[in-house]
């Protein structure tokens, strides 16, 4: 026997279409509806008028378990009874527009006709104060004074009490999973915000596994082919003559047509001094000359004139004459053909520069280009005052500053220049011309913390035709090797060449190289061939060549099982000879 009250719990996210469907499978007389906090579906009065024509329709007597505020005045609108818990007694609240009086009380005959038989008036049998539990109860009971037989009376639910946190809790009835089975059954309204997210998630996937697959199936692959022959190495060396006077190449003297290109550059450059001068006070003094000649350098002559601006030297230190002075004989020895000379007086000196160390007592002092003259004297006042100045050491430092800052790029300019006429520069030709003009400012001697130096200097280099140069080789690795072997390279570079003389109308340079002989595969073939094809059907497409002796084939990432069709992922490795000639 189905029990007359029904205890439904409403989830939060339930539409009013599972509402109605939970009303409609319910076999109990009483349905009490225990609302979630916030619950958003009744918050429609047309979704209460809805849920209260179904309970209508179905003879069911409907009672919202809820204590939403907002809820009350749609419930009393549509006639609908609330209970604030499942013990406490139904209500029908104030409508919208009704007054703030005290709620109705469940005082009318809330029953309906079973099978055409009256039910008991439940407001007559358990009063007006009756709770939801009590109106399953009248449902059940017979009316006072009568007796119903047991096995006639309906089961009731019993429900637990209330917990603290006003949600009740219950036990499932022995019907539950019937009532669950027939909700299954019911079709339910899907949930578009779940389906359009699945979308979505199923399109991102779907993209992804297509991007995934553009990688690893045409971006990723790559493969390397390494191959290996018998190519051998051939060492030349060619004597060249770039001649600009030469206007056809003859091979046999190595004679070949050429052009030279210059270029004029002026650099300057600054550095700090490091020579020193001391103008200080010069010392003055006096000295007086004696001179004795055995050698016939005055020739026995009465007497001869040392000039004014004659230096003497002593320890080092140089003083200036400051008049003539005339050295008179004044002894003969003829037995040892000896004349003895002295100055008729005193010759003034001043020290060459200033600084103090010209003070000093002149004790057999040499006379510049008077041999066997002395000087005996003395010289003092001379004060120091060091100075910075330009010396030549200071020049020649800026000078080698400009070549190894500037140099560099002329030849590249140079370079660059031959090029654009078509021609193979030559830049082991690449030279200054003549001795670089080099100014000084200050001039050397001059006082100054730092010197300016401006060098003004031509450049040259020498250029010809690249097809001279390769017959000129391939004529000598012709010579060296059989008439079968194709040259692979011929070494032609730049570090090739040795210069030997130039004189600026001509140079003369060696050309060695290490040239490659063997046969000529061409790689851009070897990529088409391959383009698609497994392993081993490359291995026996290069094999096929006779001067071929070994393949090997590498493949990457490891899931792919051919060569990729896109040349751009195809490595060929051609390896050098290991065997010099």
């Amino acid at each position: 026997m189905a029990d007359n009250k029904d205890t439904i719990y409403v989830d939060i996210d339930d539409e009013i279409t599972a509402l109605i469907d939970k009303v409609k499978v319910s076999d109990a007389r009483v349905v009490a509806l225990v609302l979630p906090k916030r619950a958003s579906v009744l918050q429609s009065i047309v979704n209460m008028k809805l849920l209260k024509r179904t309970a209508d329709n179905e003879k069911k007597n409907l009672v919202l378990i809820t204590t939403e505020a907002g809820l009350m005045p749609l419930a009393g609108a549509v006639g609908l009874y609330v209970a604030k818990t499942l013990n406490s007694k139904p209500e029908l609240p104030p409508g919208p527009n009704m007054s703030g009086t005290e709620p109705d009380t469940v005082e009318e005959d809330m029953s309906l006709p079973l099978d055409d038989e009256e039910t008991p008036d439940l407001t007559r049998t358990v009063g007006s104060t009756a709770s939801v539990g009590a109106l399953s109860d009248a449902v059940t009971k017979p009316p006072i004074g009568e007796t119903v037989p047991k096995s006639e009376q309906l089961e009731t639910l019993e429900l637990d009490k209330e917990t603290d946190n006003n949600k009740p809790t219950y036990k499932q009835s022995k019907d539950a999973a019937v009532v669950k089975a027939k909700k299954a059954d019911k079709v339910k309204v899907p949930n578009f915000n779940r389906f359009r997210l699945v979308l979505i998630l199923g399109l991102l996937a779907v993209i992804a596994l297509i991007v995934l697959s553009v990688f690893a199936f045409v971006v990723w692959p790559h493969a390397t082919i390494d191959i290996k022959t018998n190519a051998s190495n051939v060492n030349t060396d060619v004597n060249l003559t770039l001649d600009t006077q030469t206007t056809s190449p003859n091979f046999t003297s190595g004679d070949i047509p050429a052009k030279v290109v210059s270029e004029q550059k002026t650099f300057t450059q600054t550095v700090n001094t490091t020579g020193q001068k001391n103008e200080g006070t010069p010392a003055t003094g006096s000295v007086n000359m004696t001179a004795t000649d055995c050698n016939g350098t005055y020739s026995g002559n009465i007497s001869f004139t040392v000039p004014s601006g004659t230096g003497i030297s002593y320890n080092n230190l140089t003083y200036i004459t400051q008049s003539d002075t005339t050295m008179n004989a004044t002894k003969y020895d003829f037995k040892n053909n000896c004349v003895d000379y002295s100055a008729q007086g005193p010759t003034n000196i001043t020290a060459q520069s200033g600084g103090s160390s010209y003070n000093a007592q002149i004790s057999n002092a040499t006379v510049s280009g008077y041999p066997g003259v002395v000087a005996n004297g003395s010289a003092s006042g001379g004060t120091d005052n060091i100075v910075q100045v330009v010396s030549q050491t200071d020049v020649n430092t800026a000078a080698s500053k400009i070549n190894a800052s500037n140099s560099a790029t002329v030849k590249q300019d140079l370079i660059d220049e031959l090029k654009g006429q078509g021609l193979y520069p030559v830049s082991v030709t690449f030279t200054a011309n003549g001795n670089p003009q080099i100014t000084p400012s200050p001039a050397v001697g001059q006082t100054s913390n730092s010197v300016t130096v401006t060098e003004t200097i031509t450049y040259t280099m020498f250029g010809t035709e690249q097809s001279y140069l390769r017959q000129m080789l391939q004529a000598n690795i012709r010579s060296q090797t059989s008439k079968d072997q194709n040259i692979i390279n011929d070494g032609l570079n730049d570090n090739a060449f040795k210069q030997n003389n130039a004189n600026g109308v001509s140079d003369d340079v060696t050309l060695s190289t290490m040239a490659e002989v063997g046969p000529n595969i061409s790689i851009a073939q070897i990529k088409k061939q391959v383009a698609g094809k497994s392993p081993n059907q490359i291995k026996t497409l290069i094999m096929s060549n006779p001067d071929v002796t070994n393949v090997t084939i590498r493949l990457s990432p490891f899931w792919v099982n051919a060569v990729p069709s896109n040349l751009s992922k195809i490595t060929v490795n051609i390896a050098k000879p290991t065997n010099p000639a």
